[in-house]
């Protein structure tokens, strides 16, 4: 009921702007995410934590995750109850009006150490462990060399997405790329949480284009002082007269 009463309040209150973009992808195979499910906690001091759920089937040495951030996030794990209760709490329920014989049908649309070290032209702003996950937080100035280190130590990069590399690092982005400690299996990967500087919620969609399922759907739930909006996408609005 508490969760309840918390989800109606943020859904009832003034207007918070919410980019889109953003992205992930993997080392041998594409991350097979039937769905994403993203919990964004805006915190009133600048910065935003995105707990997101990373759906993966497939080898452990497989896997690999990377995400443009705006900055150095500090990085934790979550539990996966929390995704299931807030789904099962906020499934909305339409019980539309009996349409009309006359009526034409729509057609659907389709953890940072403070260390910097430099490796062929890129940074390495930050490496460690938390939970199943080793990481590094990484940036160049030159796509190519983001390239070439991503490749270099085996994450997956398909000529589609060189130019989205490019593209984010010309808006000052940052990358945060993770793989499965060596004594971890598939079954032991858990949410990320990321907690990073910038007073938006960014989801991500552009690198996930390249990586996922088509028409993968993208759930999100944000707590924050006021209701969030699309900023680069639409926002429809249903009306309930």
């Amino acid at each position: 009921r508490l969760m309840i009463a918390i989800v109606m309040g943020v859904l009832c209150i003034p207007v918070l702007g919410v980019y889109a973009c953003g992205g992930l992808f993997c080392q041998n195979v594409p991350v097979d995410q039937q769905a994403e499910r993203i919990i964004f906690t805006v915190n009133g001091d600048d910065t935003i934590s995105a707990y997101v759920q990373i759906n993966y089937t497939g080898d452990a040495p497989d896997f690999s995750w990377v995400v443009p951030v705006p900055s150095v996030p500090e990085l934790d794990v979550a539990e996966i109850e929390s995704f299931d209760e807030l789904s099962l709490l906020t499934a909305p329920v339409f019980i539309p009006p009996m349409m009309p014989d006359c009526a034409a049908i729509p057609m659907m649309a389709m953890a940072d150490d403070g260390a910097v070290m430099e490796s062929e032209g890129v940074a390495v702003l930050a490496s460690g462990a938390v939970g199943p996950y080793l990481y590094d937080v990484i940036t160049s100035p030159d796509p190519q060399a983001m390239i070439s280190w991503l490749r270099d130590n085996d994450y997956r990069v398909e000529p589609e997405m060189e130019p989205l590399i490019a593209v984010y690092n010309a808006e000052g982005m940052v990358f945060l790329a993770m793989k499965l400690q060596p004594d971890e299996g598939a079954d032991d990967i858990q949410p990320i949480v990321m907690t990073y500087e910038s007073t938006q919620p960014m989801i991500p969609l552009r690198l996930t284009a390249v990586a996922a399922n088509p028409n993968m759907t993208v759930l999100t739930w944000i707590f924050a002082e006021e209701q969030a909006v699309p900023i680069n996408y639409a926002h429809p609005v249903i009306y309930d007269e």
